[in-house]
């Protein structure tokens, strides 16, 4: 290990089998290959190192999913199910078919934010400032497709965005690579589930 970028790698990789709160800096410089005062070298805490991995890997997932929504919204008939199918599967390989992104992985599972006092309010609302974006861009997707008559006319944009973005979340708590259900196969189940809910009957 000879950078910081390497010692961010290995934390993430700490982070998504130990938890944040459990794992140490000592973990996480055994798992770098350094000493332990070594880290401090390259940052000044453990929270810095959480952060350093998980908000490109946020800002990755809320960008790609948003160029989806607003590629399909830029169409001059949009194909709602489609758009919402699609970027459900964005987000869903986003988060559990790229390793670089296991920094949100661990955050997901250990649901970080809701639960522990160990993140500083400043770096909660750095995270925040990403993930309401994502779920404005859902629920933008979910507006216009009430507005145009392919959605049922009582859906609630964000409602239905949280819901959406909490089914697809919660999978990090059960999917473990290889085992029974492939990314595509939750994919097209979540967005089979959220497309028959929001169509008109």
């Amino acid at each position: 290990m000879n950078s910081r970028t390497d010692l961010i790698s290995a934390a993430t990789k700490v982070f998504a089998t130990r938890g944040y709160r459990a794992a140490s800096l000592r973990d996480i410089a055994e798992a770098a290959g350094i000493l332990r005062g070594s880290v401090y070298h390259h940052v000044t805490s453990k929270e810095e190192l959480l952060l350093e991995g998980l908000l490109p890997a946020l800002e990755q997932t809320t960008v790609e999913v948003e160029n989806v929504i607003l590629s399909a919204l830029a169409q001059a008939e949009p194909d709602f199910p489609a758009a919402l199918r699609a970027a459900i599967n964005a987000h869903m390989h986003c988060l559990y078919a790229d390793e670089s992104l296991t920094g949100v992985q661990a955050y997901l599972a250990e649901n970080l934010l809701a639960s522990h006092s160990d993140v500083t309010s400043d770096a909660k609302s750095q995270v925040r400032i990403l993930t309401r974006r994502h779920e404005r861009n859902f629920a933008q997707l979910y507006e216009a497709g009430v507005k145009a008559g392919a959605f049922r006319d009582d859906i609630e944009p964000l409602l239905e965005a949280n819901l959406v973005l909490g089914t697809c979340n919660w999978v990090s708590r059960w999917y473990r690579p290889g085992r029974q259900w492939t990314v595509d196969r939750i994919s097209v189940a979540i967005a089979d589930t959220a497309i028959a809910g929001a169509m008109k009957r």
